[in-house]
């Protein structure tokens, strides 16, 4: 196994970026300044009032069509960048699957 071939092998660019990511996490805390604790710093504030923190209602109705989108487009782009000598049974077989988990996603 050369250098090049470990260097660039997906486990180590994983294990070297999350190291650089450690690294300058590390040195932005070492040059920061320290922390002061002041009263009220993590209360809610907005446009110079006080506003008492709410819980906000989450709503999830946009996900159906959201997940619908992201189905539609990955098979699009799948299909539209097949090569010439793939087998059409494997390209047919793709959108039937495609096909069929969308329709598993409207029946909701």
């Amino acid at each position: 196994m050369t250098a090049e071939s470990f260097l660039y092998h997906p486990v180590s660019v994983f294990a070297l970026s999350m190291l650089c990511g450690y690294a300058l996490y590390a040195f932005g805390r070492a040059v920061a300044p320290a922390t002061v604790v002041v009263g009220g710093k993590l209360r809610t504030y907005a446009c110079g009032e006080n506003v008492d923190g709410k819980m906000f209602p989450t709503a999830y109705h946009l996900f159906h069509a959201a997940f619908i989108f992201t189905l539609l487009d990955v098979v699009a782009l799948v299909v539209g960048t097949v090569s010439l000598s793939a087998s059409i049974w494997l390209v047919i077989s793709y959108l039937l699957v495609g096909l069929f988990a969308i329709v598993i996603l409207f029946r909701d």
